[in-house]
């Protein structure tokens, strides 16, 4: 009995489901892209979690091309992994998470001119939490800011296909493959993989689903000056506190906002929301910023 055979026999069982080991692969369609883009999967490890502080440690990067109508997936161009070293010694904890140790760090230093190379020929930058690693990047390598970028852990409506969790490695679960995670090129490759599968409940083609988001301009607002008793009705809505957000009010600058991102059809929803729920028929105070995918998930998105 081959391998194919046997994993045939135990999920006809009903008993057990099969996942694969992530080998991947040179080419995912043969041919070329009838509207060709490149694209780049990238992911950094950090000391921390504060993008406007912590420090690159490791950076890792996937260049593919794909089809800009079909969002099929075609060849693997170039794949980059490196260290650098962030002059401090690293936490225990950034330690056991990432695999990542201060010897492998020490002396090690990013090549920015390979790295600067294929960014300057992207047409797409994508990360899983892109707003953990677009602000870090950013800082690092400023050419990022100009980029377009898409994320694949919120530009996808994963509960609507029934996936709960929104952790790589359990997407990568439902999908049908594992890998070893916390390593930059890993995870880069973990991430271009499920762009290449089919979403569970919609049949949708995920790099798809990811571009048709990317391609729509959103609208963040700011629920400037809002009552402090409207709060909860802010959370529930989906807004979240911004404490550095700093804006002028009556003359005088004040920190702290409550700010939420809108999709382009729920604009005129949301103001009405706004007007009636939070401000109640005062002179509405919300601000706004409209965005597209080279401010989404950037420092620039959340600025005053």
């Amino acid at each position: 009995m081959n391998d194919i055979e046997a994993i045939q026999q135990l999920e006809a069982s009903g008993r057990y489901r099969v996942i694969e080991r992530l080998n991947a692969p040179a080419c995912y369609n043969q041919g070329e892209p009838v509207t060709a883009r490149i694209g780049i999967v990238i992911d950094v490890e950090a000391t921390g979690l504060d993008t406007a502080n912590d420090k690159i440690i490791e950076l890792g990067f996937i260049v593919f091309s794909y089809d800009a109508h079909s969002g099929l997936i075609y060849r693997i161009l170039h794949s980059y992994g490196g260290f650098e070293d962030p002059l401090e010694p690293l936490q225990d904890i950034i330690k056991q998470i990432t695999g990542i140790s201060d010897e492998m760090v020490k002396g090690q230093k990013l090549d920015d001119n390979q790295i600067n190379l294929w960014l300057e020929k992207a047409d797409l930058i994508i990360a899983h939490n892109a707003s953990f690693d677009r602000p870090m990047l950013e800082r690092r390598l400023p050419i990022t800011a100009q980029a377009n970028w898409a994320c694949t852990f919120s530009d996808i409506a994963w509960q609507d296909e029934d996936i709960t969790s929104l952790k790589l490695d359990y997407i990568a679960y439902k999908l049908g493959y594992y890998f070893d995670g916390h390593r930059a090129v890993n995870d880069a490759q973990a991430t271009l993989h499920l762009l290449t599968k089919a979403l569970p409940c919609s049949g949708t083609l995920t790099m798809s689903a990811l571009l048709t988001h990317a391609r729509e301009n959103s609208r963040r607002y700011f629920a400037i000056a809002a009552p402090f008793d409207r709060k909860d009705d802010l959370k529930a809505r989906g807004y979240r506190w911004m404490a550095d957000f700093v804006y002028v009010d009556h003359g005088k600058q004040k920190k702290g906002v409550w700010s939420k991102s809108v999709a382009q059809a729920d604009i005129d929803a949301e103001q009405q929301w706004l007007t009636d729920t939070v401000y109640r028929g005062k002179a509405p105070a919300f601000t706004f910023k409209d965005i597209t995918a080279k401010e989404r998930y950037s420092v620039r998105e959340f600025a005053g």
